[in-house]
């Protein structure tokens, strides 16, 4: 996987939140992982066992799987929630 381009993500995650392809709020729960194989939901790229992410939750106890997000690219959506649309 190549660095990621933090002004690509930001623009990505705009887009998602603009579209409501990505929740915007307060995550329920948030857990950090080490864990591969899933897509992440800002950029799109696969999140591999090798870097820090975040399974995020929304709703309490609820049997979906959660959205996912590379460390660096949920501190990106995190901080666009907060930005006024």
């Amino acid at each position: 996987m190549t660095p990621m381009n933090n002004l690509a993500v930001t623009l990505a995650v705009r887009k998602r939140l603009k579209d409501h392809d990505l929740p915007h709020g307060t995550p329920w729960r948030r857990l950090g992982e080490y864990t591969g194989g899933s897509l992440c939901a800002a950029c799109g790229e696969r999140i591999t066992s090798a870097q820090a992410s975040y399974a995020v939750d929304f709703t309490p106890n609820s049997t979906t799987e959660g959205t996912r997000f590379h460390r660096v690219c949920f501190e990106i959506w995190e901080h666009e929630c907060q930005v006024p649309e």
